[in-house]
C-alpha cells in the first residue's frame, strides 16, 4: 500500500510573512507510519517546486493535513485524489470540528480527529485488511449509508518519547533555509503537547488536551543534535504552546544544550507571568542561546483579558517586557483587536499600549473565531455567508457580524495599528526593515500582501 501525505500551500495574507517551516505534523505521522512498515511519501506544497507534476494515481491513500485558512485548497486536492481512485483521509487543526460539512462533499472518505499518528496507522491497517470494521478505529469520522459516524475519541498519547522523530529525511531540508533568526537558518521542533490554559480564541487545549505531556529532556537534546549536526541548522524555534511552563525542565534543557556545545540561537512561545516569576530560568535561556521571545499580550484591558480567559495581569506584562529588554532579548508581542465587547476607544488604547511597550515586533490581529474555540461557539451563527468563508480566517479580516464594528472599519483599525506602531520611531522603522530583510521580503511579496489585504 502506497501512501502520500500532503501539506497544502499557505494562502491569503499570512502567506506574505515569509516564514517557511517543515510541516512537523505530517512528518510525525510519516515517521510513525514508516516504523509500522508502510511506504510513505510527503509532498509539502508550501515549497513551490513541489506543486509541479502532482499525481495521485500511483497512491492508494492520500492524507491531507489542513488548517482553517487552507480548507478550500485542501478540498480541491481531495477532489483530485478521489477522481484518481484514492482513499482520502483529512486531518489537522480544522477538519475535526467541521467534519460533517467536509464529508458531505463526498470528496473525503475519513477524517482523523486530534493526534494523528496512532489513529491514522490503525485506519490504514484496517483498510488494508479490506474487511470493513473501520467503526472500531477510535478518533475518526466517516459516512455510512449517508449518515455521519463518529467513533469514540482516542486517548492522547501519554509517552511522547515513544514516537519517532519527525521524518525530515522524506523532505529536502535545504528547501527551508529561507527563514532566519538573525543571520542563521531556523527550523522548528516541539518538546510537548497540550495546554492547561483555555483561551477562548485558541483551540489548542481542545485539540491537544489540557494536560501537558512532556518529552524527556534527553529526547529533546537528541533532536537538537540531529538538527545541528545532521541538517546543519544553527537556530531553532520551540513551537510548544507554552515553552516555559515548567521552569526546572527549561533550566535542565538549557544546561544540556550548553554541555553538549550546541551553538544554537532560538526563540520560543512564552507567558509573561511565568517569565517574570522565574528570572533564573530566563538567565539560563539567555546563556543557552535564546534570542527572541513571543508573548501573547492580546490586550491591556482587564475586561477583555477576562473575556479571553487569559488569566494575565497587565502589570506583569509591563514588568516582563522591561526585564527581557534588560537581558538583551528581542520581544515579539501579539495583540487582538475587536474583542466582542470592545469599541473604538479600546482599540486605540491597545495601540497606545503597544507603542508604550515598544517591543521589537508587534503583531496585530483581528479576533477570529476558529472552529474548536469558545469564541466560535459564541458567534458561529453570525459568520458572514461568503462563497468561501474559511479563506478569510487569517486573523486579518473580520469574518462575523460584530456588535460594534463593520468589516471595513475593523480593517482600517488593523491597518492603522500597524502604521502607527511601525512609524513610532526611527528604531521602529529599522526593526521593520530588518524584518523585511531577514525574511527576504521583496517587492513581489509586498504587492501580494497589498493585493490580499485590500482585495480579500
Amino acid at each position: 500500500m502506497k501512501i502520500l501525505l500532503i501539506n497544502p500551500a499557505p494562502s491569503g495574507t499570512l502567506n506574505a510573512t515569509g516564514v517557511l517551516f517543515p510541516p512537523l505534523g505530517i512528518l510525525y505521522v510519516a515517521g510513525y507510519m514508516e516504523r509500522k512498515g508502510y511506504r510513505i511519501e510527503v509532498r509539502d506544497l508550501a515549497v513551490k517546486k513541489n506543486r509541479k507534476d502532482l499525481e495521485f494515481k500511483p497512491y492508494d491513500i492520500v492524507g491531507i493535513s489542513t488548517d482553517t485558512t487552507r480548507h478550500r485548497q485542501a478540498l480541491h486536492l481531495a477532489e483530485r485524489a478521489k477522481k484518481d481512485g484514492c482513499t482520502v483521509v483529512m486531518g489537522g487543526p480544522h477538519p475535526g470540528y467541521v467534519d460533517e460539512a467536509i464529508l458531505s462533499t463526498l470528496k473525503v472518505d475519513f477524517i482523523v480527529h486530534g493526534e494523528g499518528e496512532v489513529t491514522f496507522a490503525e485506519l490504514v491497517s484496517t483498510l488494508q485488511k479490506g474487511q470493513g470494521g473501520v467503526d472500531s478505529v477510535e478518533g475518526i469520522s466517516f459516512l455510512h449509508n449517508g449518515q455521519l459516524v463518529r467513533t469514540p475519541p482516542r486517548p492522547f498519547i501519554q509517552d511522547l518519547d515513544q514516537l519517532p522523530l519527525p521524518a525530515r529525511h522524506l523532505i529536502h531540508m535545504d528547501d527551508y533555509r529561507k527563514t532566519k533568526l538573525g543571520s542563521r537558518d531556523i527550523t522548528p521542533l516541539i518538546t510537548s503537547r497540550g495546554c492547561p490554559y483555555r483561551c477562548t480564541f485558541c483551540a489548542s487545549s481542545q485539540f491537544w488536551g489540557t494536560k501537558v505531556r512532556m518529552r524527556s529532556v534527553e529526547a529533546v537534546l537528541k533532536e537538537l543534535e540531529e538538527l545541528y549536526k545532521r541538517y546543519h541548522f544553527h537556530a531553532v524555534a520551540f513551537l510548544d504552546d507554552t515553552f516555559n511552563l515548567f521552569p526546572k525542565r527549561v533550566i535542565e534543557l538549557c544546561r544540556g544544550m550548553i554541555e553538549r556545545q550546541l551553538d544554537l540561537w532560538w526563540w520560543c512561545l512564552s507567558r509573561a507571568d511565568l517569565l517574570l516569576r522565574n528570572e533564573e530560568m530566563v538567565d539560563e535561556m539567555v546563556r543557552a542561546g535564546a534570542k527572541s521571545i513571543f508573548l501573547g499580550v492580546e490586550s491591556p484591558h482587564s475586561k477583555t483579558l477576562k473575556a479571553f480567559h487569559k488569566g494575565m495581569n497587565v502589570e506583569d506584562t509591563v514588568q516582563t517586557v522591561k526585564m527581557l529588554k534588560q537581558k538583551g532579548l528581542e520581544i515579539h508581542a501579539s495583540y487582538i483587536l475587536g474583542g466582542l465587547e470592545e469599541k473604538s476607544e479600546q482599540i486605540h488604547e491597545t495601540i497606545r499600549f503597544a507603542k508604550q511597550l515598544d517591543t521589537n515586533v508587534a503583531q496585530f490581529s483581528i479576533l477570529t473565531p476558529y472552529p474548536g474555540t469558545a469564541i466560535y461557539e459564541q458567534v458561529k451563527d453570525r459568520i458572514f455567508k461568503w462563497r468561501a468563508p474559511w479563506s478569510f480566517f487569517d486573523m486579518q479580516h473580520l469574518v462575523f457580524k460584530h456588535d460594534h464594528f463593520s468589516f471595513f472599519r475593523l480593517e482600517w483599525y488593523l491597518l492603522k495599528a500597524h502604521l502607527l506602531y511601525y512609524t513610532r520611531s526611527r528604531k521602529a522603522i529599522r526593526d521593520i526593515w530588518n524584518h523585511i530583510k531577514k525574511h527576504r521580503l521583496g517587492i513581489r511579496t509586498l504587492l501580494r500582501f497589498l493585493r490580499d489585504y485590500f482585495g480579500g
